[in-house]
């Protein structure tokens, strides 16, 4: 235990090794066999990883030693921890032999207390594959935190630590703060549900007050930090406040389920108004009432780079409301307001839309998923879609029932705009594009297939409105054989299939694509024009009046069934023109059979547009 010293001095953990083994720096022997910390299969791979055939090394082996010298390079972490474990006496975690070499460590909830928290601390020191390490619900305690605290000032990859749940208290501020001074690296801090005061809110106050660097091509310094869940009051509020408008790397803040009341939020208003770089902030479940919510009004109006606030579960009112959005009219970056659990009362959500409409507000997205709106809120909030329509409310529900129908009519008719297939299918669509004029037009180096690159370009140029992850999306479902191109074939058959599920949702769309006609359509199936009508009727009566032989057309020779619109139909007349007179008494025979075979329905549509249905008879010779 003794070659673990107070501040964790990592090298000075001791392996068991030869006495006459020679370590350089970066180098460590594997190990005894015996050493319960490995299995079998383990040391035989680290045997043959390491032969001398496949590792070079300058350490000659003393002659007639029975011992091989084993030296590992890749899994210096692993061994560390190892080695902790078996001087410390406690048992190696699993999650952390699996996530070695890995940008996440998750060792949330895993009991490791101040000895395992002390032994992943001494592994993690010479780690430079892990990013992101989650410690919460492990109660490190004081000795766990100066150890993670240690192990901080020598890493220098890790970028988002999660202490949340550990229960601790003014000393871990303490020595997270002196960390930063010596670590620029951390980016994001999460220490929700601990035991932090007013007192401790001087340190983190002095780490967001610590300047961005410039390192490695980007600026360094703290960009999230959760506070929440955690015993600060009017008074931390006020210290973190001032913090708030001087910081110039903070992006993220998180300071819901505490106990700030009023004073506090004006002091965290006046922060938001200085603040250049805070994009997200969450006061939920404070005590936010009217007069808080009219500070933070006012804050916003000289707010330029904050897009998300949420002030759920505080105590805001029908007057908190209206105050809040009359300046959020004069807000030009706000995209995102959450307002549920707060007594708004009925009007509140009316009176927000209405004072949107008045304002300049850039909002997209509020939620009040707890209220129930009046009857008028519908009509309101389909004019304000009108005039923005990427505006979204999430209610509760409605009071009325005809608005709650129409509300969910309207969602399920929107809903293709969520799918990059009928997006593409209605764009084609309204634009009446041929789709063998737009392949050959992608296809530019005529290889009757279109690769992604292609595909991509040429949505762009006709200006297909699909992003990135969408266009991914419609070409997987269009390239069918999955060889990373789409045909003809692919490209005909995926719009033909999803042009019935578009119907469903833009009839008005579809119907007026122009239907193709065929020429050589059956007659019978085919409707007959006005010229066609009067045609055939003039054909038939101008007949000859003697001897009638002549050939009639195929077109002639079958049945045109017209529907009629009159309520009762002419009957058909019986044919006794001049020429059934003339024929001869020895033909009669024929003539009366040939009169039973062929029956013409003429269609004979006069000026007025009314249809009248008349059956001639023609004797074919």
């Amino acid at each position: 235990m003794d070659k673990l010293t107070e501040r964790t001095v990592f090298h000075e953990i001791e392996l068991k090794k030869d006495d006459d083994d020679i370590l350089e720096d970066g180098e460590i022997v594997l190990p005894d066999p015996e050493w319960e910390g490995l299995t079998p299969d383990e040391k035989n791979i680290h045997h043959e990883d390491n032969s001398d055939d496949e590792w070079d090394t300058d350490l000659d082996e003393d002659e007639g030693s029975g011992t091989s010298r084993r030296i590992i390079m890749n899994d210096y972490s692993r061994q560390i921890y190892l080695a902790a474990c078996n001087q410390l006496g406690i048992v190696p975690v699993h999650c952390f032999l699996k996530a070695i070499n890995t940008e996440v460590m998750n060792l949330n909830f895993q009991g490791l207390g101040p000895l395992g928290t002390r032994a992943v601390a001494t592994g993690m020191v010479k780690d430079s594959f892990t990013t992101h390490l989650y410690l919460a619900g492990n109660f490190i305690g004081h000795d766990g935190i100066r150890n993670v605290c240690d192990m901080l000032r020598e890493n220098q990859y890790i970028t988002h630590i999660d202490l949340s749940e550990n229960e601790l208290d003014t000393y871990a501020a303490e020595m997270l703060a002196s960390v930063f001074k010596e670590n620029d690296t951390l980016t994001t801090m999460k220490l929700s549900g601990n035991n932090f005061k007013d007192e401790d809110a001087e340190y983190f106050a002095s780490i967001l007050k610590i300047g961005s660097r410039y390192r490695n091509g980007q600026f360094t310094g703290l960009r999230s930090l959760d506070l929440s869940h955690n015993l600060f009051c009017d008074d931390g509020a006020s210290i973190l406040g001032h913090a708030i408008g001087d910081t110039e790397t903070l992006t993220n803040m998180n300071l819901s389920w505490n106990r700030i009341r009023t004073p506090g939020i004006a002091c965290i208003a006046k922060g938001i108004e200085e603040n250049n770089s805070l994009k997200s902030l969450d006061l939920s479940s404070n005590g936010v009432d009217n007069k808080g919510a009219d500070y933070i009004g006012e804050a916003l109006e000289h707010n330029e780079t904050l897009t998300d606030l949420n002030l759920n579960s505080n105590r805001i009112g029908l007057e908190g409301v209206v105050s809040l959005f009359k300046h959020l009219g004069k807000n030009e970056a706000l995209k995102i307001i959450r307002l549920s659990n707060n007594p708004i009362t009925l009007q509140g959500p009316v009176a927000a839309l209405k004072l949107l409409e008045e304002g300049d507000s850039v909002l997209r997205e509020l939620e009040i998923a707890d209220a129930c709106v009046p009857r008028e809120f519908h009509a309101i909030y389909e004019e304000a879609q009108t005039l923005r329509p990427d505006f979204k409310v999430h209610l509760a529900g409605f009071m009325n029932s005809r608005d709650m129908c129409k509300a969910e009519v309207k969602s399920n008719k929107d809903s293709w705009k969520k799918d990059p297939m009928l997006v593409f299918v209605h764009f084609i669509e309204s634009k009446k594009i041929k789709l063998f004029d737009m392949f050959k037009m992608f296809d530019r180096d005529k290889s009757c297939t279109v690769s992604k690159d292609e595909f991509r370009d040429g949505l762009k140029q006709v200006g297909c409105p699909l992003d990135d992850k969408e266009f991914n999306h419609l070409l997987n479902i269009l390239d069918v054989n999955k060889d990373g191109e789409v045909d003809i074939g692919e490209l005909l058959d995926g719009v033909e299939k999803n042009k019935k599920r578009l119907e469903k949702y833009t009839p008005e769309i579809t119907s007026k694509t122009p239907e193709v006609i065929n020429s050589s359509s059956n007659p019978s199936t085919r409707p007959t024009s006005k010229t066609e009508n009067r045609t055939q009727s003039k054909l038939s009566s101008s007949r000859p009046t003697s001897g009638y032989t002549s050939e009639t057309s195929s077109d002639e020779e079958q049945e045109l069934n017209i529907q009629v619109k009159t309520p009762s139909p002419i009957p058909s007349r019986q044919q006794s023109s001049t020429p059934n007179d003339q024929i001869s008494a020895q033909d009669n025979s024929t003539a009366e059979a040939t009169r039973k075979d062929k029956d013409i329905n003429v269609e004979n549509e006069e000026d007025n547009g009314v249809n009248v249905s008349l059956q001639k008879s023609i004797t074919v010779v």
